[in-house]
């Protein structure tokens, strides 16, 4: 009987654990829209966003460590400030980006992760006659 006792207070410790450290480490995958639509609701929240990187949007400062940038889709857009970390070598304007981090009050996205998205080799060419 106290086999029995502890083998289920063992597996509910565990399952306890489990829930706990999912629910802390689940990040938020949204849209530019999506992140708009939800407003002060995830201001603080660690997210990830999706979208490209506007056309003459992308400043670096203090010396590159820094970037300030705009990130689109077709809902809308938001400045996104990234720095620390190291930049994709294929980052650049009309990149598919996907930016970890927080949204704060200001309307800002603080990235603490920049991840830019290689575009398709499998992507066909034209036909050709043969």
């Amino acid at each position: 009987m106290q086999t029995l006792f502890a083998g289920t207070a063992l597996v509910l410790g565990v399952a306890y654990l489990m829930l706990t450290s999912l629910q802390t480490s689940t990040v938020y995958y949204l849209t530019v829209g999506e992140l708009l639509g939800r407003g002060a609701s995830v201001h603080g929240q660690q997210v990830r966003v999706a979208g490209d990187v506007t056309r003459g949007s992308v400043e670096t400062a203090e010396a590159g460590l820094s970037l300030r940038f705009l990130v689109q889709d077709g809902s809308g857009q938001i400045p996104v400030y990234y720095r620390g970390g190291p930049v994709p070598d294929i980052f650049g304007e009309e990149v598919q980006v996907v930016v970890e981090g927080k949204y704060g009050p200001d309307g800002t996205f603080v990235a603490s992760t920049l991840m830019a998205k290689c575009p398709s080799k499998f992507e066909s060419d034209s036909p050709t006659d043969a």
